[in-house]
């Protein structure tokens, strides 16, 4: 008789025997756990990006964190969702941000006493507290409310901002064109202003200079530059005092 390879076999009956799976009992499972943990980190894409916060919820390296951020995602608004906690997973805090790194708190927040009761909850605006918000003690009794006016700040002058304002090209651009349509300035000279949200000069004075032409002729000339790039606080533009040398 022959099998089915052809090959000549003994008078005994011919049998065919099935090539073995090379997937055991053993390797199927591992295979569909490991297909479940990737389909839980497609599902969940926010898990390698927690952040870590020091004591005043401000961004902190590990080693120096007292709290951890836990991303919750697009809240379908435009803002994103997040649960603050303290390392050892007791919840903090949870709220809404405006920006998908988590650094400006804008919209509903909820702060918790470690027992799990509510210490206080409001609203910020664009990084800041604005409005009423609650305040409970720690057994949960009502505490007087605060009131938070976020509106005084538009309007705040910043020595030292995030993003400082930036000319085109920098300061030394900036005094090179000074210096083309000037000339040479004599004394230690100084240019002071406030760039405003958009970009544009204000409050502009020009000191040290010998001769008060001069100066005047230096404000001119600044006061007609191209426009700065302004400053950015908490993701916002915000007036900043500049004091240039023109050196």
């Amino acid at each position: 008789m022959y099998g089915l390879n052809g090959i000549e076999t003994s008078g005994s009956p011919a049998t065919y025997q099935c090539p073995r799976t090379p997937y055991t009992v053993k390797n199927l499972m591992s295979f569909l756990l490991t297909t479940v943990l990737l389909i839980g980190l497609v599902a969940n894409p926010t898990l390698a990006q927690r952040s870590y916060l020091d004591a005043v919820l401000e961004p902190s390296s590990k080693g120096k964190a007292a709290y951890y951020l836990e991303p919750g995602g697009n809240d379908g608004t435009g803002g994103y969702l997040a649960q603050i906690y303290s390392l050892d997973g007791v919840l903090k805090a949870k709220g809404r941000y405006a920006d998908e790194q988590y650094l400006i708190p804008d919209g509903h927040f909820v702060f918790y006493y470690p027992n799990g009761k509510v210490e206080s909850a409001g609203a910020y605006q664009k990084g800041r507290k604005n409005g009423v918000w609650v305040r409970n003690d720690k057994w949960g009794r009502e505490l007087a409310e605060k009131v938070y006016d976020a509106a005084p700040l538009k309007n705040l002058v910043y020595t030292l901002a995030q993003t400082m304002p930036q000319y085109p090209g920098g300061d030394k651009a900036m005094v090179k064109y000074i210096k083309e349509k000037v000339g040479k300035t004599h004394g230690n000279v100084m240019a002071s202003f406030i760039v405003e949200k958009d970009g544009q000069l204000s409050d502009l004075q020009v000191v040290g200079a010998e001769d008060p032409q001069v100066a005047e002729q230096i404000a001119t000339v600044i006061s007609s530059a191209p426009r700065w790039e302004a400053g950015v606080q908490d993701g916002q533009p915000v007036r900043v005092q500049m004091r240039v040398p023109l050196k």
